[in-house]
Order: structure tokens, then sequence, then C-alpha cells
């Protein structure tokens, strides 16, 4: 498994090329958590992930937890055959928002930080 972190906008792109399994789970949970701790939107790119093992979507939920807990944003893309079947057939699409591609995704986080932002604003005033 290989990390690239990148930056669009204000939005983090980590993109995960290998498989998502326990030798590589606790490796990418640390990684985006340190992203939303630093309170940056997330967009996971599974376009280089052939598969996940049950480890890696244990890794999901967790980093769903924890985007939970900071008020953070994910969102998923890439997610594309055996991998999309097993991610629907367990739920876990509908705890991300899903993009088809990494600037639909950037779009997709910046949209939910405007809605978040007018929100703020409007209990503000």
């Amino acid at each position: 498994m290989h990390i690239t972190k990148d930056k669009l906008s204000d939005v983090t792109v980590a993109r995960l090329v290998g498989t998502l399994d326990g030798a590589y789970a606790q490796e990418v949970h640390d990684g985006i958590v340190e992203i939303l701790l630093d309170r940056q939107p997330v967009l996971l790119d599974f376009s280089g992930v052939p598969h996940v093992s049950q480890d890696g979507l244990r890794t999901m939920l967790a980093i769903y937890r924890q985007a939970q807990a900071l008020d953070g944003k994910v969102c998923v893309v890439g997610v594309t055959g055996d991998l999309h079947l097993a991610l629907r057939a367990t739920g876990f699409l509908r705890f991300f928002r899903v993009a088809d591609d990494v600037e639909g995704g950037v779009a997709v986080l910046q949209d939910a930080a405007d809605t978040d932002q007018k929100i703020e604003e409007k209990v503000a005033s």
C-alpha cells in the first residue's frame, strides 16, 4: 500500500495504491486521521485500490467515526467494480460522500464546507 497526499484548493487528496488490508490498515488510518486533526477536508482516492479486506473495512469505519467526532468532511472517489459492490453490500457507501472522480469529490467537499459556513452565519445572526 502506498499513500500520496496532495492539496487541491482547501482539500487534501489522499491517493491510495494497493490492497487495503491488515498489513496497512493502521498506516492508512493514522495518515487520514492526521489530516482530519488538522481540520482539513479529505478526499480518499481509491482508484488504485483493487481490494479492501475486512481489516480495511474496519479502518474505513474508524476513519468515518473519527471524522464524525471532529466534524470532519470525507469524500471517497474511484470506487468501482468489486470494491464498489463490497462497500455497497456492507453499507459503507452511506457513511461517506461519494463522487466519480477527484474533481467531483473536491466540488462535493467544497459544497459541504459552503453549506456549513452558511449555517454558521445564520446561527450567529
